[in-house]
């Protein structure tokens, strides 16, 4: 592989800044800038793999064969993304129709909620609190915390994050990332809707599980996320549009949340490198981890094939999956760090450029097809409760795989979820009716 050279500029980053200059035209004219799971897919992928990707590589040494690798995939994913969002809409044009409307209509109409099902949703509700809350004492994670402030150095918490973050199996860990979150979406949103006070008083508890949930993982960004998406759910209720003053609210929340977070998990950086260190992890640091796993992979490392994904490997695979993030940080001398990257990283891993334009496609096809199932509800609890449960799908898109973000992230497994209970509701109230006859 050739020598790393200083940064010049190559032929492909224009094809990429025209690229990045059609992503601006389509959402303008297609997807306008609304608390919808595309048109923010979109905007925050231009910033931080579009705009944050061409500063990287113009200001760092880089390998020219890695360079075009990574650009290219870039290059195919916004194709990808934006083929997937038609696809989806030449799917189901009615539906596409049906979401437009009532998206454009969404400020001006009332929240309603026929209250159907709401004691059972409360019992769930209930359920699902009371079991993340023993979980959460039962694993002794509020001396888990105390313990993680009281640690002095960042490489003793994240050795310590490692050893008891991912505690409480799967069942606890996919309720605390999106289920619980969901349901106290649409506890709240029942509560502000109804008036019902019991309502509101599950949802918090299940608010606060979710929260307490989050909080023991140990890392830095799913509380926070966590609380964007209540503000969410708050701000939908009222309009979809997004305004300079609610950019400047969630920029301000998040940029203070993110300090706070900084500060508690690196507790020996210094103020004066505060600044400086939240630059380099809100723009290098995501660049820097694609490019370090395109340098991996396949020069030295071979691609997977299929084997980095999780369900694959336990149907195909031997022995135990250590997925690609690991392998990378292990190779750079980082052992028992995660170099979590987006989730064209991982497509790469696994089928080179054919993984990132299909898992591209599909990502596109799927964040539009929840969008549309999500408005065809109309401007209710249900609605507004998914809205804000496909950001924490969103925020893993931009972290880890889109297989990830699809199940534990719930950007499908709520809608699945959702479908499912509709089913099971609708079972019930028509057997109620024939028994009744």
């Amino acid at each position: 592989m050739a020598t790393a050279l200083a940064s010049i500029v190559l032929p492909l980053d224009y094809i990429h800044v025209l690229c990045l200059i059609g992503v601006l035209l389509y959402v303008w004219g297609r997807e306008p800038a609304r608390l919808l799971l595309t048109p923010l897919t979109l905007l925050s992928f231009f910033i931080l793999y579009g705009v944050g990707n061409i500063i990287y590589f113009l200001g760092e040494e880089t390998v020219p064969e890695v360079r075009r690798a990574v650009t290219l995939s870039m290059i195919l994913m916004w194709i990808g993304i934006i083929a997937g969002i038609e696809l989806a809409r030449a799917l189901a044009p009615g539906l596409s129709a049906q979401a437009r409307r009532i998206a454009r209509l969404w400020s001006t109409t009332r929240m309603h909620d026929d209250g159907s099902g709401d004691q059972l949703l409360a019992m769930v509700g209930a359920a699902v609190a009371l079991f993340m809350l023993l979980m959460f004492l039962g694993l002794g994670k509020p001396s888990q915390i105390l313990t993680f402030l009281s640690i002095g150095t960042a490489h003793e918490k994240l050795k310590y994050r490692l050893e008891f973050g991912s505690e409480g199996g799967y069942l606890y860990r996919t309720l605390a990332a999106s289920v619980a979150p969901f349901l106290s979406f649409l506890l709240l949103s029942k509560a502000a809707c109804t008036g019902r006070r019991y309502l509101l008083l599950i949802g918090g508890a299940v608010c606060l599980a979710a929260f307490a949930g989050k909080l023991g993982t140990f890392e830095k960004v799913p509380w926070l996320v966590y609380i964007l998406q209540l503000m969410i759910v708050f701000q939908a209720r009222k309009r979809l549009e997004i305004g300079v003053g609610r950019i400047l609210m969630f920029l301000i929340i998040l940029l203070g949340g993110v300090v706070a977070a900084t500060l508690i998990a690196i507790p020996d950086l210094q103020s004066t490198d505060l600044l400086s260190w939240l630059g380099f992890r809100f723009f290098q640091v995501n660049s820097e981890v694609i490019y370090q796993t395109f340098y991996v992979y396949p020069e030295h490392l071979p691609h997977t094939w299929g084997m980095n994904i999780g369900l694959v490997h336990a149907l195909l695979g031997t022995g135990e999956l250590q997925s690609a993030h690991t392998q990378v940080a292990n190779f750079f001398g980082a052992e028992g760090a995660t170099f979590d990257a987006f989730f064209i990283a991982d497509a790469w891993v696994d089928f080179s450029y054919a993984g990132v334009a299909v898992m591209a496609v599909l990502v596109g096809l799927v964040l539009k097809m929840v969008d549309m199932f999500v408005l065809s509800r109309g401007k209710t609890p249900l609605s507004v409760a998914l809205l804000a449960s496909g950001m924490y799908g969103l925020f893993q898109l931009q972290v880890t795989s889109a297989f990830t973000a699809f199940l534990s992230g719930g950007l499908v497994l709520i809608p699945l979820l959702v479908l499912g209970a509709e089913g099971l509701m609708n079972d019930l109230t028509r057997g109620r009716l024939q028994w009744q006859r």
